[in-house]
């Protein structure tokens, strides 16, 4: 049995359960969390009502732990080794995995309703299923997930902060390296400095970009850009953000532009912040649809591009990321914002709406 956090549907408070979870299937392992992240991700999910997903329902998918228990089948991984969970299964085979586009692999459209891959989830109480969101679910003690979403790292690497690897740096930081490929000497701006927003700065900042221009309306998470590679700092709260941006590359724009909100405002001045042959990349969910001049597009010759995940190989991305932080390279500590405890998801969401944090987590161990 292990704790976990569980929701069961729109408009009432999660509650804090001892889950019954089952052993791991074949190429499945049981793995006990130690940190899991507070994403943007969830709380849409949860203000939504998980409407798709079988509950009751275990949020997270941001997280990393050790394996406590090898299903039948499974090669690879070893109890007691140090994992990242990955939000999609990416199982190599596929059209789109070798394609080079595992994030949108075959498999991971199985996991969408709360389950795992074979359609059933390994969390129960009193006798009934309990979902786990992405097919992970971990914003709990305990979990089983496919091997397909689990990546080995370091053990000398502190959990705490590797949970954050698992959606929101590697979301950020393939955005700049598997996504625009931005290189040295070129210029982007950031819409957005939570802990998407940051990891992307950061990987502006190790691929050689001359200038990384963070555009936020918290004087905070500006102050955090500046610390971890920002060259110019906007506060979009003083005025028209665009014209900041315009200002500040001498009335061309940047070479490349990233939204991590997910507006529709943000998702417009993030298009209008590149220059003539630019390319913008959105990432941000919160809303679906935003308008803009085809015409505006195709004559400046601009790019728009989606970024899922950061459009990567977890089984590469992790590893470099850990090597990268322990190198001194990425700074992980500084984006932790909260240790919290699982009872303290409400902590987490208010935080996270008045965009007072880079990123809570829920500690389970150290």
């Amino acid at each position: 049995m292990g704790r976990a956090l569980v929701f069961s549907q729109a408009g009432q408070p999660f509650s804090v359960e001892q889950l019954d979870v089952a052993p791991p299937k074949e190429n499945e392992i049981r793995v006990r969390i130690a940190a899991s992240g507070v994403c943007h991700s969830d709380l849409h999910g949860y203000e939504a009502g998980a409407p798709t997903m079988l509950k009751p329902l275990v949020f997270g998918h941001e997280a990393a732990g050790e394996v406590l228990e090898l299903g039948p089948g499974v090669t690879g991984f070893e109890v007691g080794d140090h994992i990242v969970l990955g939000v999609f299964p990416q199982c190599g085979v596929c059209t789109y995995c070798t394609d080079g586009h595992p994030t949108l692999c075959v498999e991971g459209r199985k996991t969408a309703a709360g389950t795992l891959i074979d359609g059933t989830t390994r969390y129960s109480l009193g006798g009934q299923p309990v979902g786990q969101l992405a097919g992970l679910g971990c914003w709990s003690e305990e979990t089983v997930i496919s091997t397909l979403q689990a990546v080995r790292i370091d053990k000398d690497m502190p959990l705490t902060s590797a949970a954050l690897l698992g959606c929101g740096v590697v979301t950020g930081f393939g955005a700049v390296v598997n996504v625009a490929r931005v290189g040295p000497g070129e210029t982007m701006a950031v819409v957005g400095c939570g802990g998407l927003g940051l990891s992307a700065i950061q990987a502006g900042r190790i691929a050689g970009a001359e200038r990384i221009i963070a555009v936020d309306v918290r004087a905070g998470k500006l102050d955090l850009a500046k610390k971890v590679g920002a060259t110019d700092l906007v506060d979009s709260s003083a005025g028209d953000a665009v014209q900041q941006v315009q200002e500040l590359t001498g009335g061309h724009g940047t070479n490349f532009s990233f939204d991590f909100v997910g507006m529709a405002s943000t998702a417009r001045d993030t298009l209008s912040m590149i220059r003539r042959g630019g390319t913008a990349v959105l990432t941000g969910l919160a809303q679906p649809t935003f308008e803009f001049s085809i015409n505006e597009l195709i004559r400046a010759g601009r790019t728009i591009k989606g970024n899922l995940m950061g459009m990567g190989w977890f089984r590469d991305d992790f590893p470099r990321l850990v090597e990268l932080y322990q190198d001194g390279s990425l700074m992980l500590d500084e984006l932790v914002s909260q240790r919290l405890d699982l009872s303290e998801v409400d902590v987490a969401f208010k935080a996270m709406s008045e965009g007072d944090v880079a990123r809570s987590v829920f500690v389970m161990q150290d």
